[in-house]
């Protein structure tokens, strides 16, 4: 999922709610395969800015190898289970193993509208 500058899809989930609500109210619902992006792909960089923008201070990238993906989530208070799945999402979305559509529905929040929200709300 990886593009030349190394962003991927993201989605606020707002935007997933209201492209579902789309598919369920159509006369005929859809029940093939949809793909919901936000507006623009980001990098882990485009991340980091909208949080030190949205919290007034700098915000630092870093990596973490892969092995310590699941040990990082379940620090960050994931179960076991939900460490494993997630680590397995990144791996996914990071491989370059999925075609995604050139046209994916595409929802209106960008990241700086949605990081700014998640940082005023909590």
């Amino acid at each position: 999922m990886l593009d030349e500058r190394g962003s991927i899809p993201m989605v606020a989930p707002v935007d997933v709610g209201v492209a579902v609500a789309d598919l369920l109210t159509r006369p005929r619902p859809a029940t093939s395969l949809h793909f919901v992006e936000g507006p623009d792909r980001y990098t882990p960089v485009d991340v980091a800015q909208a949080f030190a923008a949205a919290l007034g201070h700098p915000v630092d990238v870093t990596v973490t190898p892969r092995e310590g993906w699941v040990p990082a989530f379940r620090e960050m208070g994931f179960s076991a289970e939900a460490a494993e799945s997630y680590a397995g999402m990144v791996a996914l979305a990071t491989s370059n193993e999925i075609e995604l559509p050139e046209s994916p529905t595409r929802g209106r929040t960008t990241l700086q509208d949605y990081v700014e929200t998640l940082v005023r709300t909590h």
